[in-house]
């Protein structure tokens, strides 16, 4: 359970620098990565490697949405 935990925060903090970083935002990206885990990990019991294959399709959701959504100009 602890380890859950470590992974959870460790998630947050990465998806908050990102969210502050590309869309001043960063505790949406925070919130979207620490609700995703909680789901994947209690609501639906995948463990270890659902939890990181949630957090890469967040990371991958928001790098389409980057791609398909933003002008050039605006990244970054």
């Amino acid at each position: 359970m602890p380890a859950q935990i470590i992974l959870l925060v460790v998630g947050g903090i990465l998806f908050y620098r990102i969210g502050d970083h590309e869309y001043g935002a960063g505790f949406v990206t925070a919130g979207l990565s620490i609700l995703l885990g909680i789901v994947t990990w209690l609501v639906l019991g995948w463990g270890g490697y659902g939890y990181l294959a949630g957090q890469l399709l967040l990371f991958g959701g928001l790098t389409w949405y980057n791609m398909k959504y933003r002008p050039p100009g605006k990244r970054g």
